[in-house]
C-alpha cells in the first residue's frame, strides 16, 4: 500500500507541483480541522464533565446571493460491503441517537433537515428526518452493535447514478436542473 502511494505521488511529480500541492494542502487543512474538532469536544467534556454531547452539522445550503438557509445536511457514508445486509430487505441503518437529535434541531431550527448517504459508489440517499418515520433498533453485533434508525428505502429518494442525483436534488431543493456537464469520477466510483 505504501509503495502504490508513492508511485502515485512520483506520477503527479512529473506534472509539476501545481498539481500535486492543493491536494496536500486541502488534506492538511482537513487533518487540521479534524484536529480542531477533537480539541473542541475534549476541552468541553474536560471543563464540563458528563454534561453535553456535542454533535456536528455538515452542509448548510444557501441561494446564491443569500442570507437564508435552505436546507440543512448530515452527510454520511456507508461501504456497499457494511449496506448490502439491510439494503436486500429494503432498509437503509442510520445512528438511532443522531436521528433523534437531528429531528429535534429540525423542529427547532424550521428548517428542512436531510441525510444524504452516499451507499458504496454509485448509490445516493436522501430524506429529510421530519418526514421519515423509522422503526429503532438495536442491531448487528459485536464492536457493531448499536441503536439504529431503521428507514424504509420505500420511504426516501435512492439515486442509482450520478445523473438521477442531479435530477433529484434539484426537486428536493426546488430548482430547475442543470443537467450536469461531465460526471466527477469520485462521483461514479473513481474512490476505488
Amino acid at each position: 500500500m505504501v509503495a502504490a502511494r508513492a508511485e502515485m505521488i512520483r506520477q503527479a511529480s512529473r506534472y509539476g507541483r501545481s498539481i500535486y500541492k492543493p491536494f496536500f494542502d486541502y488534506m492538511e487543512r482537513e487533518i487540521r480541522s479534524a484536529e480542531n474538532k477533537y480539541l473542541f469536544s475534549t476541552l468541553i467534556e474536560e471543563a464540563l464533565p458528563s454534561q453535553f454531547s456535542l454533535y456536528d452539522l455538515d452542509a448548510l445550503v444557501f441561494k446564491k446571493h443569500s442570507y437564508v438557509p435552505l436546507a440543512a445536511f448530515e452527510l454520511k457514508f456507508i461501504s456497499w460491503r457494511v449496506a448490502k445486509e439491510s439494503w436486500a430487505k429494503g432498509e437503509l441503518l442510520v445512528n438511532g441517537w443522531q436521528f433523534q437529535r437531528l429531528r429535534a434541531l429540525s423542529e427547532v431550527l424550521a428548517l428542512p433537515l436531510y441525510y444524504f448517504v452516499q451507499v458504496g459508489q454509485e448509490r445516493f440517499v436522501m430524506f429529510n428526518v421530519a418526514n421519515v418515520e423509522p422503526a429503532f433498533e438495536y442491531r448487528r453485533g459485536g464492536s457493531a452493535r448499536d441503536y439504529y434508525a431503521v428507514i424504509n428505502l420505500e420511504d426516501v429518494i435512492v439515486s442509482s447514478s450520478f445523473e438521477e442525483f442531479v435530477d433529484d436534488i434539484s426537486l428536493l431543493l426546488g430548482v430547475k436542473s442543470k443537467a450536469a456537464q461531465v460526471v466527477p469520477a469520485y462521483a461514479v466510483g473513481g474512490r476505488g
